[in-house]
């Protein structure tokens, strides 16, 4: 019997990647890549893996029509901060779904910042431009588990928030935009959980009552809060190192109200066991920080 084709928008990015390579420990499953880059090194990497990897973009619907062909589940993701527009790309991931009659759309989202902040920040468009695909699911008929992420762990690194003193390694701070070292966000380390919880939420798509229940309310993937002083906290425990917070207020203005966004306590969600339930065991922010950061830090050296 033929394995079951889930197809994996973003594979080459961080949440993309998260899913393919839980797919990969599996092998439940066959998997289908969609890149704009077939040449690219990221796209040969998955093609070494046994990982079928086709073209596609976000801004072309027949394209994605073409690579969800025959797609049991499709991973859908968009990309914020370019100039297409997300709510577009967004959209043309849906209807593809739905015209290719894919039986489950997995849609990574967030929620809406101008709803969650009571309608006093109304301009985050990255939070309120996948919050409008959500809505716009609901009219389609579309079979889809929403999931809203929270503040990525990876983003210590890969927004250069984490950074050594020049003279002296043993000496780090964490300087974040706007943000205040007691506000707390909902956070998750994407590279070690979400392909979990994507794989955990396909695999019990075909039981009926969980069906039900995942496409009734947006799955939260926000397994704890955490703030800036237990982050400082932790990263000194586990290394050793002398780390101080910095709370930054010089920042371009296109990126003021999103850090405001968490500095208000709004990035954060309702408590849910539902990814317990799913059996998805997340990490902590101390395995990131074991796994991730203390590595990171010691080569820095």
């Amino acid at each position: 019997m033929s394995q079951k084709l889930v197809v994996v928008l973003g594979a080459t990015g961080t949440q993309g990647g998260s899913v393919v390579a839980a797919l990969l420990k599996q092998g439940a499953y066959s998997i289908r890549a969609v890149t704009r880059s077939l040449d690219a090194p990221a796209a040969k990497e998955l093609k070494d893996k046994g990982v079928e990897v086709v073209s596609g973009s976000l801004m072309d619907k027949s394209s994605l029509g073409k690579a969800f062909e025959g797609a049991y589940a499709v991973f859908g993701v968009t990309i914020p901060f370019t100039q297409d527009d997300e709510e577009l790309q967004g959209r043309n991931i849906v209807d593809a779904a739905h015209e290719s009659s894919v039986p489950l759309l997995v849609w990574s989202s967030l929620p809406s910042a101008t709803e969650a902040s009571y309608g006093k920040l109304t301009a985050i468009h990255h939070f309120d431009k996948k919050n409008a695909v959500d809505k716009y699911i609901a009219t389609t008929g579309q079979p889809t588990v929403v999931i809203h992420t929270g503040w990525f762990a990876e983003n210590l690194l890969k927004l250069d928030i984490l950074k050594p003193d020049p003279l002296n390694r043993d000496k780090w701070t964490v300087a974040c935009p706007i943000v205040r070292p007691e506000a707390k966000m909902g956070s998750i380390w994407i590279g070690g959980d979400l392909g979990n919880i994507v794989l955990a939420i396909i695999n019990h798509w075909e039981n009926e009552s969980w069906r039900q229940r995942l496409v009734k309310e947006p799955v939260v993937a926000a397994p704890y809060d955490i703030s800036g002083h237990e982050i400082v906290h932790l990263l000194k425990s586990v290394t050793g190192k002398d780390v101080t917070y910095v709370q930054v207020r010089d920042v371009p203005d296109e990126l003021k109200l999103a850090y405001s966004f968490a500095d208000q306590g709004f990035y954060r969600f309702p408590q849910s066991s539902i990814l317990e339930e799913l059996g998805v065991k997340p990490h902590s922010y101390t395995e990131f920080v074991r796994e991730v950061v203390a590595p990171y830090m010691q080569s820095a050296q």
